[in-house]
């Protein structure tokens, strides 16, 4: 809810959420553990901002993860989640482009990547990814492109996950994330690429 670049006033944010400083304060230091916040000396805790260059970098990161994570995760999904995924992005197809739909997706996604990185079976590739995704769908409300531009993509990467193959889900999601990071570098302009 705040905007990049707003200081957090950890009285107020505390009165407003009816908790203690203590657990506050907790939080605080995940999130910016996390990269969502900056702790600036004598100065206060500010939500951090990334600008376009700093989004592609993460995006770069996402497109050596992610497909590593639909290649593992091919072989550990069963039929009924893929099954179970495909319905869930079919029915977004067909949604209007509405702000209640786009949360929706924004859900959906974080929801389903953070799902593949899990299937993968690796502590250690889901623990790189956890606040990867988290940045991206904080500052690109989960991605760069037109959210319904991106279901087909989603899709494709699931019609691979239910056949159990994993170089066609590691490709899949490739593509998915090189789409979103062509579109990034475009925005962050030359000298990006």
């Amino acid at each position: 809810q705040f905007e990049p670049g707003a200081r957090i006033v950890q009285e107020d944010l505390a009165s407003e959420l009816g908790v203690s400083r203590t657990p506050l304060v907790n939080a605080l230091k995940r999130l910016a553990q996390d990269g969502l916040l900056e702790w600036v000396p004598r100065r206060g805790i500010y939500v951090r901002g990334l600008d376009p260059p700093r989004m592609v970098a993460l995006y770069e990161v996402r497109e050596r993860l992610e497909p590593l994570a639909a290649r593992l995760a091919a072989t550990a999904v069963s039929r009924e989640e893929a099954l179970e995924m495909r319905r869930d992005w079919q029915a977004m197809a067909g949604l209007p482009d509405t702000p209640e739909a786009h949360r929706l997706f924004i859900d959906r996604d974080r929801r389903f990547h953070r799902r593949l990185a899990e299937l993968s079976g690796n502590p250690y590739l889901l623990a790189a990814m956890t606040p990867v995704n988290m940045l991206a769908s904080a500052y690109l409300h989960g991605n760069p492109r037109p959210w319904d531009d991106t279901i087909p993509d989603h899709l494709s990467i699931i019609e691979a996950l239910a056949a159990a193959d994993p170089d066609a889900s590691e490709e899949a999601m490739r593509r998915h994330i090189a789409q979103s990071l062509e579109e990034l570098r475009a925005q962050a302009g030359p000298g990006n690429s």
